[in-house]
């Protein structure tokens, strides 16, 4: 330490042991060199938190909570439901069996007293027979009456023309009658001039009127022969056709009955099918290969209702997803396609959200469905199915199979989105804004250019 000037002239006149004191005291108040070594490592601590701040990427995340799930709908529990009233009969399960598609599972009774006969279904099918032989009898009628209404047919075109042949011949001797007529009337008068004037007897005048008389009676018959021929004419023509609507009348009539009868056995074939379909709802099959996990209606002879769930079938499907659910605030960042870091319960598991490549235990999953609605608590449901690509490429763990990961296990997830500074991060949780996603440039066509911009809202100056 260097002493001033003037205290080395002060010192000259002290004595030596003040002037000792005072050296002591200068170095007790002196700072000690340790702290420099640690001013140091504070300078450098604080500029690599600065540059880690500014430089280090934290991926950012989405979290949800949700369970174990299958996505096909046609994989997923399966209930067995009683279709119809009855009463159990017998069960041919219990829980905890493994059963294929179509197996047995429970026998009912029925209950309402117009199906409790056994031979319901048979004496149906008799009645069947009986309604079927009748209809056949009916059909012979039919075409025995549609060849008789053929023929009956024909009839007119050969009793018309005889009748009108019978007309011209009445016509034709009435033309001779009346031409005799005007014979015997030209002889009479002839034969009046002639007995007038004395050449004629008397004889001779009555045999004239004789003729006369008898050519005017001639001609009366002939005229009503004409009028009964034509008279039969229309007669026959009436009759005849008389005839063949009597025999469409029949035939109409025998056919209203065969429509009858196949109006009676269509509706018997209903009530067999819908007979045969209640005897199959009388016993209840597996809808699905899988376990039987609960029955709900135990005990021989207990009452079950329409529509009631007896049972649950669990298929054992390999094509597993995870429902869970995602905040209202946050669901605008997903999308389909996001890579998901999943934890299942029972499965232990150390996650860093903002590192998932260091995360132990985790499985991958991509987002495949965003619900487009909430669930009445504003929450929106995703489901996520296992990374198949990254499994297949050996990057990624293959998720646990059934039953080592059942349906309804509990799972928590993490959605990953874009990756950002550390600095950044903190200051987006500090002021509660929500993360960032890219978007896609709508001007350009390609879509190829892609801006990182934030969501929130203005910020309050």
């Amino acid at each position: 330490m260097t002493i001033p000037s003037e205290t080395r002239a002060q010192s000259s006149h002290v004595p030596y042991d003040v002037f000792a004191m005072g050296m002591k005291s200068m170095k007790m108040v002196e700072s000690p060199n340790t702290f420099v070594p640690l001013a140091i490592m504070l300078t450098a601590l604080f500029v690599t938190i600065i540059l880690c701040l500014i430089f280090v990427p934290w991926q950012q995340s989405v979290p949800g909570h949700g369970q174990i799930t299958i996505f096909s709908p046609m994989e997923r529990p399966q209930s067995v439901n009683v279709q119809i009233d009855g009463r159990i009969k017998k069960w041919h399960v219990a829980e905890g069996d493994v059963v294929n598609a179509g197996d047995v599972l429970l026998e009912i009774q029925e209950l309402k007293p117009k199906f409790l006969d056994e031979r319901q279904i048979d004496r149906l099918k008799e009645q069947r027979e009986a309604l079927l032989a009748q209809k056949n009898a009916v059909q012979a009628g039919v075409v025995a009456l549609r060849q008789q209404t053929g023929t009956l047919g024909q009839i007119p075109g050969a009793a018309i023309p005889a009748a009108e042949m019978k007309i011209r011949q009445a016509e034709q001797k009435l033309k001779a009658a009346e031409q005799k007529f005007v014979t015997a009337d030209l002889n009479l008068t002839r034969r009046k001039e002639l007995y007038g004037k004395g050449l004629r007897s008397k004889r001779d005048l009555e045999l004239a009127e004789l003729d006369y008389a008898n050519a005017k009676a001639g001609v009366d018959v002939a005229s009503q022969e004409t009028q009964v021929a034509q008279m039969g004419r229309t007669k026959v023509q009436a009759e005849s056709y008389a005839k063949v609507q009597d025999a469409q009348a029949k035939l109409a009539k025998s056919q209203e009955s065969l429509g009858k009868i196949n109006q009676m056995m269509l509706k018997l074939d209903i009530d067999i099918s819908n007979l045969e379909s209640r005897i199959e709802q009388r016993t209840l099959l597996a809808p699905v290969d899988g376990q039987i996990t609960r029955v709900l209606a135990l005990g021989r002879g207990e009452t079950v209702k329409a529509g009631e769930q007896v049972a649950l079938v669990v298929p054992e499907s390999a094509d597993q997803a995870v429902a869970m659910y995602i905040s209202d605030f946050n669901a605008p960042l997903v999308a389909v396609g996001r890579p998901v870091r999943l934890q299942f319960s029972g499965w232990p598991a150390l996650q860093f959200s903002g590192w998932p490549s260091i995360a132990v235990g985790t499985f991958a999953g991509r987002v495949a469905v965003v619900d487009a609605v909430d669930d009445g608590l504003s929450r929106y449901r995703v489901l996520v199915r296992p990374d198949h690509k990254a499994i297949e490429a050996g990057e990624e763990a293959p998720w646990p199979k059934y039953p080592y990961l059942r349906p309804g296990t509990q799972a928590n997830g993490w959605i990953m989105l874009d990756t950002v500074s550390v600095g950044f991060e903190l200051w987006r949780q500090f002021n509660g804004f929500p993360p960032v996603v890219k978007q896609k440039n709508a001007d350009n066509d390609k879509g190829s250019s892609a801006t990182k911009v934030p969501l929130p809202l203005k910020v309050a100056k």
